[in-house]
Order: structure tokens, then C-alpha cells, then sequence
């Protein structure tokens, strides 16, 4: 078990069904959530995290609805590393793998066009600037002395707007780096083991260590706590798995 997996237990968790589809949210999921709000005042933080629910869930639904399209069922669990789209048995094939794994950043991508569009209908201006080392995508209206007024008035619902801008956005690109647990961590593993059946895993952990490692150096350089926890965790975590299949297919 590494520190990335998500807990057996089941205390305190809640259970639903939407769409057909079963949800399960751990406990930690709403304190990791909470975590990430920084110093927001309490609706400010209210929107935060309900952001975060509704963005995590569509990014999981997005993986269950590929499992379906290749024959399996899944459910959605939301803990403290995000979610995870759980399936009912293992898929197989290089294609299968890859589409499950971006199927979770797609949904999240096409429901930024679908905000940046809302925005610009109600006079919001897009502005893509960086964060960290990736792009991120903003939105605000003009502020001139004649709407100062009405921007104090809507500012909430642009707050709500620029966080689910944040979350299906750039936590979509993050999603995409080569590192497990991420997507793009599936994804690579999926690449690696259709051109190398038997060490593509143990390259996918090794690139997916050496990632998070630059990665987590990078949040070194720019003094950003975030960065090098995430991605020192994750880092790590890989190098374990990395050992764990090293040992699998040792001489014995």
C-alpha cells in the first residue's frame, strides 16, 4: 500500500447514486478540500469546495463513463488525493487505457469551453496567464467606474466562475503530467506496457518518479510549499512502486 491509496475504511462516509452512477465520498476528501481554501472568507470557502466536489465528480465521471464504453461498470470515489473512477474488473488494451485515462481531463476541458462561453455572454473577458509551470485561464469583466458597481454586486458569481475555470482547467493539465496517480500516469503506463510487455510498468514508475521529483525541485526553486509536497509525495510513491516491481521480476 503506498500513501496514495485510497483508504479501505469506510467511516464516515457518505453514498449516493446520480446518474445511474455509484458515488462514495471519504471524509478526508472534505478536509484535504478544506486544506486548499487559504484565507477565504466562509461563502468565498463555501464556493471553493463546492466547486471541487462538483468539478472532482465530473472529472470521475468522465472515466466511468469510458469504463462503460469498453464493457465495464465503475463507481466514483472521492478522497483525499481527489477521485477515483473504480472499475467492476480491469480493462485491457492499449486504446481501452488511454481513452479511460484522458476521459477524466476531457470532460473537465469541455466544461471550460462551456464556462469561458457563459462568460463571454454575460460580459466576462478570458485572460490566460501562469501558474506555476502551466497555464491557467481567468475571467473577469472590464472594470471601469460605471460597472465598479455591478462587479461588487456579481463578484461571488465570479468567483464561482474563475474557480471551476481553475479547477477543470489546470488541474486538468496537472492531471496530465507522466506521474501516478495522475492520469497521465495511467496514460504513459498504457504506452510503456503496449511497447514493452514485460519492464513498460517499472519504465512508466521510473519516469513517473523522475517527473514528480522535477517537479517537486521546481516547487524548491519557486519556494512553493504546494508543489513540493504534492509532487514529493508522489515522487516517492512511484520510486516505491518502481521498487516493488524491481523486486517482482528479480532472480530468485
Amino acid at each position: 500500500m503506498t500513501l496514495t491509496d485510497c483508504p479501505e475504511s469506510r467511516v464516515g462516509e457518505w453514498r449516493f447514486h446520480l446518474f445511474g452512477i455509484e458515488v462514495r465520498v471519504k471524509f478526508w476528501f472534505w478536509f484535504a478540500t478544506l486544506l486548499f481554501c487559504g484565507d477565504r472568507d466562509t461563502r468565498s470557502a463555501l464556493i471553493w469546495i463546492a466547486v471541487c466536489f462538483v468539478s472532482i465528480l465530473l472529472h470521475e465521471f468522465g472515466h466511468v463513463i469510458a469504463f462503460r464504453l469498453f464493457g465495464s461498470d465503475a463507481h466514483a470515489v472521492l478522497y483525499g488525493f481527489g477521485g477515483l473512477a473504480v472499475p467492476d474488473r480491469e480493462i485491457r488494451g492499449t486504446l481501452a487505457q488511454f481513452v479511460v485515462a484522458m476521459a477524466g481531463p476531457i470532460a473537465g476541458f469541455l466544461f471550460t469551453a462551456v464556462l469561458i462561453a457563459t462568460g463571454n455572454i454575460f460580459g466576462a473577458q478570458t485572460h490566460i496567464g501562469w501558474h506555476m509551470f502551466l497555464p491557467v485561464i481567468s475571467a473577469w469583466p472590464d472594470v471601469t467606474t460605471a460597472n465598479v458597481a455591478r462587479l461588487q454586486s456579481t463578484y461571488l458569481w465570479y468567483v464561482l466562475l474563475n474557480d471551476l475555470l481553475f479547477v477543470n482547467f489546470f488541474w486538468g493539465l496537472v492531471n496530465l503530467l507522466p506521474v501516478f496517480p495522475l492520469d497521465g500516469g495511467h496514460a504513459s503506463r498504457a504506452v510503456f506496457e503496449r511497447r514493452d510487455p514485460i519492464n513498460g510498468r517499472r519504465t512508466a514508475y521510473l519516469v513517473s518518479a523522475i517527473a514528480g521529483a522535477a517537479a517537486a525541485l521546481f516547487g524548491v526553486v519557486q519556494g512553493n510549499l504546494y508543489l513540493i509536497l504534492l509532487f514529493g509525495i508522489l515522487a516517492a510513491t512511484s520510486a516505491q512502486r518502481f521498487e516493488g516491481e524491481r523486486r517482482r521480476f528479480a532472480p530468485r
